[in-house]
């Protein structure tokens, strides 16, 4: 069976970067840009994994954690991935407690998303 990934950052270069690592015979990877463009896509597709950054275009760390509110009413078995370059102790006890299953400061190595993603059934 395919596994689904969804990438969300408003970087597209890491966008791009994460899709050529991890899109694999067997999974494919979507990837947003937006808060919106998560919302449309978690309508269309049930997701294995979210890889999210915290921080998106107009949007604060504490804001981003509403990806994983979005994520997990979708689907509470999704594994959600976290990412910020602006980490705090309160923003990541706050994403452990909504459900993430990672919270890694960037920059993140292919090689730390690829063992999460083994780390969770999802690769």
């Amino acid at each position: 069976m395919q596994k689904q990934v969804l990438v969300v950052d408003d970087e597209a270069t890491i966008l791009l970067a994460f899709k050529k690592i991890l899109q694999k015979p067997g999974i494919n990877v979507d990837t947003a840009e937006s808060i919106d463009d998560v919302k449309g896509l978690l309508n269309k597709t049930c997701y294995d994994a979210v890889i999210a950054d915290l921080r998106l275009s107009g949007i604060s760390g504490e804001e981003g954690l509403e990806v994983i509110r979005f994520v997990k009413e979708c689907n509470p078995d999704t594994k959600v991935i976290l990412m910020t370059a602006y980490g705090s102790q309160d923003v990541m006890k706050k994403a452990y407690n909504l459900g993430a299953a990672f919270y890694f400061e960037k920059p993140v190595s292919a090689n730390v998303l690829k063992d999460a993603l083994k780390n969770l059934g999802v690769i």
